[in-house]
């Protein structure tokens, strides 16, 4: 069984009911910069172990992979910080914002013998979720014809 942080409690929300699920994962801990959403988030899932230093959880050596849903703009240090203490790390999309520092990242990976991982999933955004409901709801009239376009 892995031993899974998670930083960012935003985004990350689902992330911790799934963990607490999982047969494949035990989640240790997980982080907010914002303590009220450490405590709103330990509340909703009576799960009590946090902080709000990601420090905390990089020196964490019963971790072994960090779940990263952070703002976008951060997630390059955030991955760079995780793999030089040697955590494999999950993070959302979109992996970096800045194409040059993808290879700096891979290269720490292969370094440090951990894999990184981007996850996507749209369903579960709140935009997605609304237009399902809005549409099951018949707010939204009868489904013709869908037209999507996807830019990672």
């Amino acid at each position: 069984m892995l031993k899974l942080g998670i930083l960012g409690l935003g985004e990350g929300r689902s992330t911790i009911s799934a963990a607490l699920a999982s047969k494949a994962y035990e989640l240790v801990v997980m982080c907010d910069a914002n303590e009220e959403t450490c405590k709103a988030r330990a509340k909703e899932f009576d799960f009590h172990n946090y902080t709000t230093q990601y420090q905390d959880m990089l020196d964490n050596k019963e971790i072994d992979v960090i779940a990263i849903y952070t703002p976008d703009h951060l997630h390059a240090e955030h991955i760079k910080q995780a793999l030089q203490h040697g955590k494999h790390v999950i993070c959302t999309k979109p992996f970096i914002d800045d194409l040059s520092k993808a290879h700096e990242l891979l290269e720490i990976s292969k370094q440090a013998d951990k894999k990184i991982f981007v996850g996507q999933s749209s369903r579960f955004f709140e935009p997605a979720k609304r237009q399902r409901k809005d549409f099951e709801e018949g707010l939204i009239g009868e489904l013709i014809t869908i037209e999507a376009q996807y830019h990672a």
